[in-house]
């Protein structure tokens, strides 16, 4: 089987993150434009995480019918469209509604892209080549930041929604040369019912269920901090312009995580590449914890913060995302699917309820969310070594 394209593949599979990170920089400015509150602003992300979520559901089960390739033509297709339509609107109903099409056109891109790896490779090499492509992967975000505060800041917000049209037209042009089928067996027949019956299965399975748990957890926490952030830098000063450049530093900090990651995870195990990154993690929220109460340090340190906790990511959820595509060796797709419903799913519903008890006015609502979702994380990518220990055994 021909290997896909690495660059390439980050790309379809950044879709989703490109989604979110070329409209946080412009939350303020479509909060004060359409004249809204807090939550309906945080209904943004809020609503396109959900329909990323359940689409990722019903893509990965149909991609190991219909084949890969397809099914993320048609997932960014709806992407596009409704990204050039959602520029249009008029009011927050609309927009909002338009965004729920963006993240179910967004959800194929991410969940058969992550499946399109693991249909190449075998899981310890899968986890390596998943820390190159996410670490390629990292640096669309960091540009996406940038791009667009500017583009909110000076062109006003309908132009990041029309930049995203754009760049997934181009994406659509590039997969239909460039990327090759990677299933071999199709599966038979595609039903609700087979989907219930797979599904169950993997719900099942205990090492499914504690690398999803630590990689949505882990997840969440960068997916939040993409609805909080802009209004706890906006209290030290920083424009949505501003806020761009300094926000990247998370995905900076993703970057060298994969990179070190990608070196150390055929070495160590991804088990235990896990239990290091969610550690490091809960770490790093105590360390923003500590400036905002003891030292309310300006925005340097806060992006510095933000670059530790993006390495500490770096270590967990490429190792935590193929654990649990590869727990199932007949339904990858579906498990794929389920995981990234549970990585986007618990991440929107945590931005909105951070949001909703105050996070957007109260900086240690925020903190004390990532202080619950890391000590999850570390819960769980500690028992995943202990299933691993006992299969040995």
């Amino acid at each position: 089987m021909k290997k896909p394209n690495i660059n390439l593949l980050a790309v379809i599979v950044a879709v989703p993150v490109i989604g979110m990170t070329i409209i946080a920089p412009a939350l303020t400015i479509i909060k004060n434009d359409l004249n809204i509150s807090f939550e309906n602003t945080q209904l943004i992300l809020t609503l396109y995480f959900t329909f990323l979520a359940f689409g990722q559901i019903l893509s990965g089960p149909f991609s190991d019918k219909f084949g890969r390739k397809p099914i993320i033509l048609v997932g960014a297709s709806i992407y596009s469209i409704s990204a050039f339509f959602a520029s249009l609107s008029s009011n927050i109903e609309i927009l909002l509604i338009l965004r729920c099409f963006q993240g179910f056109g967004a959800a194929a891109c991410l969940s058969v892209g992550r499946t399109i790896l693991s249909d190449c490779y075998e899981i310890k090499e899968a986890a390596k080549e998943m820390s190159k492509m996410t670490a390629i992967m990292a640096v669309i975000p960091i540009s996406c930041f940038i791009f667009g505060g500017f583009l909110a800041e000076f062109l006003g917000w309908r132009t990041n929604l029309i930049a995203l049209g754009l760049i997934s037209l181009i994406l659509i042009i590039a997969m239909s040369f460039l990327l090759n089928e990677t299933l071999i067996k199709k599966a038979k027949s595609i039903s609700f019912k087979n989907m219930f019956i797979v599904y169950r299965g993997l719900l099942k399975n205990l090492s499914f269920n504690f690398f999803t748990i630590t990689t949505a957890m882990q997840t969440s926490m960068f997916f939040a901090m993409n609805g909080f952030m802009p209004y706890e830098f906006e209290r030290k000063g920083v424009s949505m312009s501003e806020f761009g450049i300094w926000f990247s530093f998370t995905t900076l900090g993703y970057i060298f995580g994969n990179i070190i990651n990608s070196k150390l995870s055929p070495k160590v195990g991804l088990e235990r590449m896990c239990i290091l990154g969610t550690v490091c993690s809960f770490c790093t929220v105590l360390i923003f914890f500590g400036n905002n109460n003891l030292f309310q340090n300006g925005p340097l340190v806060l992006s510095l913060i933000c670059m530790l906790f993006g390495c500490s990511n770096g270590f967990a959820v490429a190792n935590s995302m193929t654990g649990a595509i590869n727990s199932s060796k007949l339904n990858k797709g579906a498990a794929s699917g389920l995981m990234g419903a549970f990585q986007v799913g618990s991440g929107g519903l945590a931005g909105f309820l951070i949001i909703y008890f105050g996070g957007a006015q109260n900086f240690n609502i925020c903190l004390y969310a990532l202080f619950i979702m890391s000590g999850i994380s570390i819960i769980s990518s500690y028992l995943i070594l202990q299933i691993k220990k006992m299969s040995i055994i």
